[in-house]
């Protein structure tokens, strides 16, 4: 078993609830003409996609294995807008899972972040901002094909960035920069925390910086029915080797294919100086124990859900 719990159980679950989220979330605000004046400077979007893959295969010469996996992505953006004050924030989650032949199921994707982005107008592209990000999972993740072997769990690591700053933005991207920031690292798993992972001192939790910080974000249609999103942040650490800089990367293409249907092709790269890859030779010796380019790329058919 993966767990020493009811792993499909769980897994389906968790699924299920990301992917009513959105939905409870947009029916509660179509039904909110009692309130609307008071909720007048407030917009409410959300957003569900459901990625699929299924290969099956019967007296096939060739050989093959069975699979199946799918992806749940919800997003909830409520924007306030009044005067010169603009308030932004979003909360996504996204969560995947997939099965081979007759190995038990296991998961593929896990994450959820939220953001909440306060700004103040300085001038007609400028803003003085606020930011607070968090990032982290749902459930422990292992290494694979090991299962037995814990890498990561809830809060295990969490990112907090809290940062003062400037706001440059037009229609199709922004950025932020600020020299007033702070990262802080979580790692609430004992085992994980004892043996010093994501950056974290052997036996603590949370590790603490301070740093200057840089969010880049780009929306746009590149040609009809083809929208891309790129989206860049950049942390470097004051007093600890500030020529380290975390990189965190996420390319999403979404090629429409009607109201309901899309392909996504989505990367994810990072690269984080706390984050180590232990890298053994033939007889388990350990060759590398040093920073490595994280790369994630996810492409499939998904179904859509706007409210």
């Amino acid at each position: 078993m993966i767990e020493n719990e009811p792993a499909y159980y769980k897994h389906f679950v968790l699924f299920c609830l990301i992917l009513l989220s959105c939905h409870c979330f947009g029916q509660d605000n179509k039904d909110s003409t009692l309130v609307a004046d008071s909720l007048q400077p407030w917009k409410f979007k959300s957003l569900t996609t459901i990625t699929f893959a299924q290969t099956t295969y019967k007296y096939w010469a060739q050989g093959g294995e069975n699979s199946l996996s799918a992806i749940a992505n919800t997003k909830i953006i409520a924007k306030y807008k009044k005067n010169n004050i603009y308030w932004d924030n979003i909360f996504e989650a996204t969560y995947g899972i997939s099965k081979q032949g007759d190995k038990n199921l296991i998961k593929t994707d896990d994450k959820f972040e939220f953001t909440t982005n306060y700004a103040f107008r300085a001038s007609d592209s400028w803003n003085y901002n606020m930011l607070i990000n968090l990032k982290s999972q749902f459930r422990p993740g292992y290494k694979y094909p090991n299962d037995s072997t814990v890498v990561s769990d809830f809060f295990s690591p969490a990112y907090l960035i809290t940062s003062l700053g400037l706001e440059y933005k037009r229609k199709n991207y922004f950025f932020i920069f600020s020299v007033l920031t702070g990262k802080t690292t979580f790692v609430t798993n004992t085992l994980l925390s004892d043996a010093g992972n994501y950056g974290v001192d052997k036996g603590k939790k949370i590790k603490a910086a301070v740093g200057s910080y840089v969010k880049f974000v780009f929306r746009k249609e590149v040609i009809s029915n083809v929208e891309l999103n790129n989206k860049l942040e950049l942390f470097s650490e004051y007093f600890n080797k500030p020529q380290n800089i975390d990189v965190n990367w996420e390319v999403v293409l979404k090629m429409k294919i009607n109201k309901f249907m899309s392909a996504l092709i989505n990367t994810n790269l990072i690269y984080d100086y706390d984050t180590k890859t232990v890298i053994k030779d033939s007889n388990g010796v350990v060759i590398s124990n040093d920073a490595k380019v994280q790369f994630k790329e996810t492409f499939g058919l998904g179904f859509t859900l706007n409210i």
